[in-house]
């Protein structure tokens, strides 16, 4: 005969019995009672700081776009002469990806020293641009920018990775995250500091542009710009903490993937174990994935307040309330792609992502030119779709490739080489031809984008690719329970 239930047998007791019947319920409480802990990670604390250093990035870099006519009338150029200045902005952003690229290949520990100095950089050139009187020193302080902007890029997305390994992908999304809100805010904030419109054209004759004189009296952008670059002082700060905390640390385990010789260096075999060729053609499509994607982004998005208020589809303000919209848009999907990230596979994500793009770029191009209720509309759209892709092609590479800064860099480089380029063209493209062949440009790079991204994913499809020798695959079961142990001793600590 059973025993009766001993009454001393408390009800935490009992919901601990069946809480232990239970495994998805006692992971669930288990999870949650984590919550607290995990919230004073250092990686959740750190990560929380690259997505404020993304939102920094969005202020310093998006406000050039809804400045820009002030800027060009203030020194009295034309947009192929303006669009030079943002050339030599990507040109510091290319130098500074390739420099630190490798420079953190040798020596990952410096990673939060030069993003500190990122900042700086991006201070100095955004306090200076506004005051400028001449194109040669807009683009000097421009260039400036740029290094900062890809010190930033490189380094924080190497930082990232380091932190979190395998599981970087919604950290990668969370970090991109605060790039847009910076760039949704930016636009409203210049708002009253902007020239006022020009009188609308009487009898087809169009009002000739401010002369220099009137721009710097009526145009006080300067204001908006020195509390930006304030903004970046601050994060320098923060980060020559962080790196003064990583010397103390002295944690060398975190740094034991650094190539031992220049020839180790430069073995494409080490991003892809025994697949050198593959490896190398990956490479190739990331570098060709994150060009198209900057042609295309580029485009748009620095031009796009140029478009609506040279063609007269809206004012300046209302301009810049749908340049607003198209961030909104943008930095809700940065948000969703967090927790989406967790669930969705990357190539899922991106397929949808790069699809929507394709859309939207014909759709703009075709109908919204001359539509205000549709360009306004797909203007959102193409920022809902757009949003997650940068991060997205990190994580993608994170997944199929032994990523290391060279790899990070190589995307950023990409991203340079496209934002030059387009920069420059679309500038041309936009004095020379007409304001409509930015849109022209705009959707032929979006429609080279999608099958750039499928050759990618079929090229490391599992139909692919070779299966494993029995050795590999206890090679692989290692290295996976090594990771594991690694993990549980970090917990501990």
């Amino acid at each position: 005969m059973a025993a009766a239930e001993s009454p001393e047998v408390s009800v935490s007791d009992r919901i601990s019995l069946e809480a232990r019947k239970m495994p998805g319920v006692s992971s669930l409480i288990q999870k949650v009672k984590n919550l607290p802990k995990q919230a004073r990670d250092y990686r959740v604390i750190r990560t929380a700081s690259l997505s404020l250093a993304w939102f920094c990035m969005g202020l310093y870099f998006r406000i050039v776009g809804p400045t820009m006519i002030d800027l060009k009338d203030r020194i009295g150029v034309d947009y192929e002469e303006i669009s030079r200045v943002l050339v030599s902005h990507t040109v510091g952003y290319f130098l500074a990806t390739v420099t630190c690229g490798i420079f953190l290949d040798f020596q990952p520990k410096y990673a939060y020293g030069v993003l500190g100095s990122a900042f700086f950089l991006a201070g100095v050139g955004t306090a200076g641009t506004p005051f400028t009187t001449s194109l040669g020193g807009l683009g000097f302080l421009q260039h400036l920018a740029g290094w900062g902007h890809g010190f930033t890029d490189a380094a924080g997305t190497v930082v990232c990775a380091r932190l979190w390994g395998d599981k970087a992908s919604a950290p990668m999304h969370a970090m991109h995250a605060g790039y847009p809100i910076g760039a949704f805010i930016i636009p409203l904030i210049v708002i009253p500091f902007l020239s006022p419109d020009r009188p609308a054209a009487v009898n087809g004759t169009t009002p000739p542009p401010l002369t220099m004189e009137e721009a710097w009296r009526l145009s006080k952008i300067q204001w908006p710009y020195i509390g930006v670059s304030v903004a970046q002082f601050i994060m320098c700060t923060l980060f020559v903490f962080y790196q003064y905390k990583e010397f103390l640390s002295d944690d060398s385990s975190k740094t034991n993937k650094a190539p031992k010789s220049f020839s180790a260096f430069l073995s494409p075999g080490r991003f892809m174990k025994g697949k050198g060729k593959k490896a190398i053609f990956l490479l190739v499509l990331l570098f060709l994935y994150y060009a198209l994607l900057q042609l295309n982004q580029n485009a748009f998005t620095q031009y796009m307040v140029s478009y609506m208020v040279e063609t007269n589809m809206f004012s300046k303000p209302d301009a810049s309330v749908v340049y607003s919209t198209f961030w909104i848009s943008y930095a809700s999907m940065r948000w969703v792609s967090i927790a989406a990230a967790a669930w969705v596979p990357v190539h899922i994500m991106l397929s949808v992502e790069i699809t929507g793009v394709f859309i939207s770029g014909i759709v703009l191009a075709v109908w919204g030119a001359t539509n205000k209720t549709v360009f306004w509309v797909f203007t959102c759209i193409l920022g809902l779709s757009v949003a997650p892709i940068f991060p997205g092609g990190t994580a993608w590479a994170n997944q199929y490739l032994d990523a290391s800064s060279i790899v990070f860099a190589i995307c950023v480089v990409g991203a340079s080489v496209g934002g030059t380029a387009s920069n420059y063209l679309t500038g041309y493209l936009f004095e020379y031809v007409g304001p409509r062949s930015m849109l022209y440009f705009f959707m032929g790079c979006g429609c080279a984008l999608l099958p750039t991204f499928v050759v990618m994913q079929i090229t490391v499809s599992s139909r692919f690719a070779t299966k494993p020798s029995a050795h590999q695959d206890v090679e692989l079961e290692t290295r996976h329970n090594k990771g594991f142990e690694m993990g549980d001793a970090e917990c501990k600590t």
